[in-house]
């Protein structure tokens, strides 16, 4: 009985505790029409994730100006090796910094910025809408991300451990 309680409860904290950083990674969508990105240009977080899928006719690419990713290494030579319509390309980025792209098959004029930041995730808003400007400090309370962060994770396991501890006893009766 012993046993078989414990094997859970430690799955569940190599899992909490292991994968921690990557659970609070956010994923950014880029829609691709006819000659364009949309948005042009996006703000993530280091370890996020940009999508960009093909919503348009023609076929695309989403190449980094330095070369260091490329949705399709073998467009514009072999046209069928492009994104097609309706197909989804990702990248994860692990360093901060500003990410130039642009499409093989309609060169510069087709071209978009990913602004990866080391702090929070932020998206610029749609255009016409304007973000208003912080008016205030806040306090000082203490407690950094990672406290919150921990603090968080620990509920979870608290609350899965009862779970768990439950369901075990109950099915033991």
């Amino acid at each position: 009985m012993r046993t078989r309680l414990s094997m859970p409860l430690a799955a569940l904290l190599v899992m909490v505790l292991g994968g921690g950083g990557s659970a609070f990674a956010a994923s950014v969508s880029v829609s691709m029409g006819d000659n364009f990105y949309d948005p042009e240009t996006v703000t993530i977080s280091v370890g996020d994730t940009v999508n960009w899928t093909n919503n348009g006719q023609a076929p695309h690419t989403v190449t980094a100006d330095s070369g260091s990713f490329d949705s399709s290494p073998d467009c514009p030579a072999d046209i069928d090796a492009c994104m097609q319509a309706g197909d989804t390309y990702g990248q994860t980025f692990s360093d901060p910094g500003t990410f130039s792209y642009f499409c093989k098959v309609h060169g510069q004029s087709m071209s978009g910025t990913v602004v990866v930041e080391a702090g929070g995730t932020t998206t610029p808003p749609p255009p016409g809408e304007t973000t208003p400007a912080p008016t205030g400090t806040l306090p000082n309370t203490g407690a950094s991300d990672g406290t919150i962060t921990f603090l968080v994770l620990g509920g979870i396991l608290l609350v899965a451990g009862g779970a768990t501890l439950f369901a075990l006893r109950r099915r033991a009766a």
